[in-house]
């Protein structure tokens, strides 16, 4: 559950004692039309370091607390625990000051026998609404206004950029994957259309079908 990639801290407070600004790139959504119109632009966070609360706990550069580092490890242990038993039974779990965690099924409903069933009904993932209070602190960040590097991917280069770090950690992936890999940015029906244009074009192939569908690069592409 707080395990995640560690952090080089030194490089990390060195950026942060420069700036307190968050920053952002411009992505580019859609393509220009055949005759006239424009492209929406938007801001995407600036690809950052994912930061492993134990291991900063553990640093220099640690915050002010009550547990030491080895005990917020404990403690995050039995938070694990309490949230897969009652995940387990269907419950909702909150963690005051932090959110709500819920499960989210995925998966097909048929009529047998004039009821309905469930086929391949199965946890797809955790669904997390923030607290309140987190969220309203969260949204006074300041961000800069200046695009970091006053430059943008284009579609096409974000597509690679992204799907390339995506398949440098796994052999194949799924629809869902590949919506993470966009930071929930792309609709489900937008994610498919991406994939239906990938493998017809022969950059991506199709294993499996409907829910079960997964999807590896073809030779050449996406780092393979």
């Amino acid at each position: 559950m707080y395990q995640a990639i560690a952090l080089p801290l030194q490089a990390y407070r060195i950026n942060e004692i420069s700036s307190m600004e968050i920053k952002f790139t411009i992505a580019k959504r859609g393509t220009v039309p055949a005759e006239g119109g424009t492209i929406r632009l938007q801001p995407r966070l600036e690809k950052r370091p994912t930061i492993d609360a134990v291991e900063f706990q553990r640093s220099s550069f640690r915050l002010n607390s009550s547990l030491s580092s080895g005990e917020l490890t404990h403690a995050l242990g039995d938070l694990q625990r309490v949230m897969l038993h009652e995940l387990e039974k269907g419950n909702a779990v909150n963690l005051p000051g932090i959110g709500t965690f819920r499960l989210s099924l995925k998966g097909e409903i048929e009529m047998k026998d004039g009821n309905y069933h469930g086929r391949d009904v199965h946890v797809a993932g955790i669904n997390f609404q923030p607290d309140r209070e987190l969220l309203s602190k969260v949204q006074t960040f300041e961000v800069c206004q200046i695009p970091y590097g006053q430059a943008f991917h284009t579609e096409e280069d974000d597509i690679e950029q992204r799907l390339t770090a995506l398949f440098a950690t796994h052999d194949s992936v799924t629809h869902k994957d590949v919506r993470f890999a966009f930071d929930w940015a792309l609709t489900p029906h937008r994610v498919s259309s991406l994939l239906q244009r990938l493998v017809s074009e022969g950059r991506l192939i199709r294993i499996g079908t409907g829910c079960q569908s997964r999807y590896r690069p073809a030779s050449g592409h996406f780092g393979h």
